[in-house]
């Protein structure tokens, strides 16, 4: 059960209409398995707020679950920061820089790497199945085979491309440096980040195209 810790408002799920109340009125969201503690004063009942922290804790999981399934990163580190205290702010902007520099990395992954005036997809998936091909080009090489005579792979655009074995190896070497360069370049400014020491700090850090 979705409650608003101030005021014990219930609901029965997570909405973004919720989210966004809670930030404008600078209240806190809770996920609470258990009855809520109500007093009894002039014969009106009166909500008390003994919302524990590790109530506090999943409500907040429940908003980044909400955030990461709708897409909404953002809405989640907007909302972080407006129940972090101040000496806990900081460590915020950190875990959203660091989203920020993870987020370019995938794209950078993702937009493909330029080969032979060939663009080709270099997603996760696109490099086990190189790898795949480079594995069966090697033992048919190494058998003393040598049936492989060529390879044909798919561009971005969907255009048939025809490599030599070597030539096919040299575009996985490319792939698998394309990888590393971008990983490292992540890697270094995620390090940054962990050594920022202001708001600043964490402003000057970007990912250069």
């Amino acid at each position: 059960m979705i409650v608003i810790k101030e005021i014990g408002t219930r609901y029965e799920k997570l909405i973004l209409e919720v989210i966004n109340d809670c930030l404008e009125t600078n209240r806190t969201i809770a996920n609470v398995n258990r009855e809520l503690t109500y007093t009894e004063t002039n014969g009106f009942s009166q909500y008390q707020d003994d919302i524990t922290p590790e109530e506090i804790e999943n409500g907040t999981k429940a908003v980044k679950e909400y955030c990461l399934a709708n897409k909404n990163e953002n809405l989640y580190f907007e909302y972080l920061l407006a129940i972090s205290q101040e000496d806990e702010k900081l460590n915020v902007l950190k875990e959203k820089k660091k989203h920020e520099i993870q987020t370019k990395r995938d794209e950078a992954l993702e937009s493909g790497l330029v080969y032979n005036e060939h663009t080709f997809q270099t997603r996760e998936k696109d490099k086990l199945n190189i790898n795949g091909a480079v594995t069966n080009l090697m033992l048919d090489m190494q058998s003393g085979t040598n049936s492989i005579s060529e390879i044909i792979w798919i561009d971005i655009n969907d255009e048939k491309v025809t490599f030599t074995p070597q030539d096919f190896l040299k575009f996985a070497s490319m792939v698998a440096y394309h990888t590393q360069e971008i990983t490292f370049k992540a890697n270094i400014l995620k390090e940054r980040i962990e050594q920022a020491k202001s708001e600043q700090d964490l402003e000057a850090i970007v990912w250069e195209e």
